[in-house]
């Protein structure tokens, strides 16, 4: 099981997701947390680390959890850990690091663009 934690961030009907080392499908910033870390430190990490994400604990809110198919790693399951924040984000002033491709809105049917557990979250979370 790969654990991760994700910022989810919604508009109507689009997330914010990233692009990762060129890859077909894409997944909410974040990323994989280490051992005896908290979920809300491994993703201040992540977002500092991918995104030069500046937030606090206390700006963060827990959504919920699913697991769905890994990608790219066939027959392995994710753990998402989400949480979202009520502090606004200046996507603008984001500056992406090499392991990030693109960052962008995409459509919550755009399948063939969405990694599998990002898809078991959107059909569990946000339908």
């Amino acid at each position: 099981m790969i654990r991760c934690v994700c910022l989810v961030e919604r508009k109507g009907d689009y997330l914010r997701l990233v692009q990762v080392r060129n890859r077909e499908k894409r997944y909410f910033p974040g990323g994989k947390i280490e051992p005896d870390e908290s979920l809300e430190a491994a993703l201040l990490r992540e977002l500092e680390e991918e995104l030069q994400l500046v937030l606090t604990a206390d700006q963060l809110e827990y959504i919920g959890t699913v697991v769905g198919p890994a990608y790219p790693q066939e027959g392995m399951m994710t753990e998402l850990n989400g949480f979202r924040t009520h502090e606004p984000i200046d996507w603008s002033n984001v500056q992406i690091d090499a392991e990030i491709t693109e960052i962008d809105w995409v459509h919550i049917h755009d399948e063939a663009s969405i990694a599998p557990a990002v898809l078991k979250w959107i059909e569990t979370f946000e339908q």
